[in-house]
């Protein structure tokens, strides 16, 4: 079941040429598309504006494969620090739809992982997870980890938003000044001295940190702003490395960045029996 909730006027099912389904949003004030695999928002379009979002152009959105672009789930872990999938199991998982609404602002939707799929993957850990998008003039998105199992559990996690840019040699980020920062391609830690220019390949983990960030590219603005979170991720795999990924075409480097709300490294949080915690970002172009 891929459904448990009626769906308003304007939210549909749909599937690509490839056979992956999708949930898709039409709305006055917004278009937008959701993968049920891996809860992912693919395109979100707020009208009159360009899309919030970075997709591969080369992707073929195939079902059983992650995404190249979007917004990615990572969790319930970051990277590649429990052994297992990279990232976790939540990009890789089905997941079910189980509630949508709309209003005359926005659509607002509700994604839960099955905890058959959880037991599954994780047979020594009880979790229930869930995900809420809002969807309008700007994209808001909140991922919910409740523990229900008789321990401390730990959790890392990250909103892997995959950002647009016109080139990534015009790009300027603001916000992160004074800000440390663990270079992931040195292993050093380093403090941001000024607005960021993305020159060279860039995979940054920026600690205790939590204002807002601004994306400039000399054609619009996007504010990214975070709940619930202490670490941010910034990401671009520069030339070397874009040849090398999968369903990512050699020049993509040039037209995306991600900025990814997070709780990685030092910011890993535990929770005990019963607490939640909240992970959020929003998006909106100033």
């Amino acid at each position: 079941m891929i459904s448990t909730c009626p769906l308003p006027d304007g939210i549909s099912w749909t599937h690509n040429a490839a056979g992956k389904a999708f949930v898709e949003i039409e709305h006055p004030n917004v278009r937008a598309r959701v993968a049920l695999e891996g809860a992912h928002l693919v395109s979100c379009i707020p009208s009159g504006q360009a899309d919030l979002l970075w997709m591969s152009p080369c992707d073929a959105q195939a079902p059983g494969g992650v995404l190249r672009g979007g917004v990615p789930l990572c969790w319930p872990w970051f990277g590649n620090s429990r052994s297992g999938p990279a990232h976790g199991i939540a990009r890789r998982s089905l997941w079910q739809l189980s509630a949508a609404e709309r209003d005359e602002q926005s659509v607002r939707l509700r994604l839960e992982l099955p905890i058959t799929t959880q037991h599954n993957a994780l047979p020594d850990e009880s979790w229930a997870l869930s995900l809420e998008l809002q969807l309008g003039t700007s994209l808001q998105m909140t991922l919910t980890s409740r523990n229900t199992g008789r321990r401390a559990q730990t959790l890392s996690q990250a909103l892997h938003t995959y950002l647009p840019v016109s080139d990534i040699s015009e790009v300027r980020v603001a916000g992160l000044d004074g800000a440390t920062y663990l270079d992931q391609l040195s292993g050093s830690h380093q403090v941001q001295q000024g607005d960021l220019m993305i020159e060279r390949e860039v995979d940054r983990i920026y600690l205790q940190h939590s204002q807002p960030i601004y994306l400039s590219d000399g054609q619009r603005t996007l504010e990214i702003c975070r709940s619930g979170s202490a670490s941010v991720v910034l990401w671009n795999p520069w030339q070397d490395k874009a040849r090398k990924l999968d369903n990512f075409p050699a020049d993509g480097y040039r037209t995306m960045l991600c900025i990814e709300a997070a709780n990685a490294a030092a910011d890993t949080r535990t929770l005990q029996p019963g607490e939640h915690h909240s992970l959020g970002c929003s998006i909106r172009q100033i």
